[in-house]
């Protein structure tokens, strides 16, 4: 099949983790991270594998075209000439979204050159049928995407629709969630893998201030092999799908990529995962995420899963239900502290997170997401990784704490390291 130009969309930070992924999805190469997100090739086929099986992307578009721009009539003429008639149909309802990295090099309204997009494609369509698709911001049939970097345009159409990270389980939420990508990154940077892969699964994977559940949900998901895009009672469909016979994704074979998408669903059912445990002090959200896993999992996988109410400065660290090898992975807590627009920590706070992972996490690998960029400094330990991310517009460390069995002893002062080290200081991706 004709190889493509594509482009997958992520959040700031995750470039490196969607590269990993992409280049592991059957049909896709020449990955390379740019600016949130990935640039690849691939043929039709690997576009739509990679909305099924890929994680981390918010969307994936195709790229149409790239000019050089000396006006905005260089987006007209660009969207006049490119063969729209491909993939959507006058009948078809559209939206033009804009976004810049460096300003035009003349004056250069965002709307306005969504407007000469617009003009453009509908002025072929016009030209060669007679009519012109309709414009709908809410709920369009096809999103094209412009975007603008100095003096160059990238003109691309969006294949995924939806975005990627809406997976269609999440019907209640705590305050200010992680979306599902990001959480997948998340945890796929922990370096936990699918069930069965070289690396062995940890005895233990708990959340102690799991919200909606959305971070073990995600780990679920990716240690038993399933394909985050689909859903055998709850499909969602591609924009792709939608396009003109046509255009190249008028020969995708959906029905075989969604067949093998149910074949991983019903494999995941004879699965055995860690112990898997999820805790908050809020009575409702542990209801909230039960129904979510419920929703989001096979029930064989769901079932593995224990959502409790437990406050995490108090309760101790669950026990595996399988008595470790010497070859297993440490145990793994992952979990999103609260802040920004979730209750913030206390002053006293620090200190008891630090002297509770002491306590009762002697020997686990801890991964915690946080916007204090010294986090590290005030709680006293040292971070192992401090890996730069952005939830939203709020600035993020993920923190890997190696906890040390035997490290529960009462610090001295000496102990203490100053505030502030090269170390601590943040880097924007």
């Amino acid at each position: 099949m004709t190889q493509l130009s594509g482009f997958a969309v992520c959040p700031s930070g995750l470039e490196a983790c969607l590269a990993q992924e992409l280049s592991s999805i059957e049909g896709v190469g020449e990955v390379q991270a740019g600016k949130a997100g990935c640039w690849f090739r691939a043929d039709a086929t690997a576009i739509a594998r990679a909305n099924l099986w890929c994680r981390t992307p918010t969307r994936i578009l195709l790229m149409l075209d790239q000019l050089r721009l000396r006006s905005a009539d260089d987006l007209y003429a660009a969207a006049k000439r490119l063969p729209w008639e491909k993939f959507l149909h006058p009948a078809q309802t559209i939206r033009i979204d804009v976004n810049q990295g460096r300003p035009a090099p003349f004056e250069l309204a965002l709307p306005f050159a969504g407007f000469k997009v617009k003009d453009g494609l509908c002025d072929r369509l016009r030209d060669l049928t007679g009519e012109r698709p309709s414009v709908d911001t809410r709920n369009p049939d096809i999103r094209i995407w412009v975007y603008i970097d100095g003096d160059k345009a990238t003109l691309s159409i969006d294949t995924s629709g939806e975005p990627l990270f809406k997976r269609g389980w999440r019907l209640a939420k705590g305050e200010a969630p992680l979306r599902e990508n990001l959480a997948a990154a998340l945890v796929q940077m922990t370096g936990l893998q699918q069930v069965g892969a070289t690396t062995p699964s940890p005895p233990v994977v708990i959340d102690p201030m799991a919200g909606s559940g959305t971070l073990l949900i995600e780990a679920a998901s990716l240690l038993a092999g399933l394909a985050p895009g689909f859903h055998p009672t709850n499909p969602r469909r591609f924009a792709c799908e939608d396009f003109n016979k046509a255009s190249p994704f008028g020969r995708v074979d959906f029905i075989a990529l969604r067949a093998a998408c149910a074949a991983a669903w019903a494999k995941a059912t004879g699965l055995a995962l860690p112990t898997m445990v999820g805790r908050d002090l809020d009575e409702r959200l542990v209801r909230v995420a039960k129904e979510n896993a419920a929703r989001a999992l096979p029930p064989a996988i769901s079932e593995q899963l224990t959502f409790e109410q437990a406050d995490f400065f108090q309760a101790a660290a669950p026990n595996s239900t399988e008595a470790p090898e010497p070859t297993t992975s440490p145990n793994l807590l992952i979990t999103n502290l609260p802040y920004g627009k979730r209750v913030q920590m206390t002053e006293d706070e620090p200190r008891k997170l630090s002297e509770t992972l002491k306590r009762h996490y002697a020997g686990y690998q801890a991964w915690l997401l946080t916007d204090n960029l010294k986090l590290d400094s005030a709680i006293r330990l040292k971070a192992g990784r401090r890996i730069p991310v952005f939830n939203g517009d709020i600035e993020c460390r993920w923190m890997r704490f190696d906890m040390v069995a035997g490290s529960a002893r009462r610090e001295r002062p000496s102990d203490q390291r100053p505030p502030g080290s090269p170390s601590d200081q943040p880097q924007r991706p």
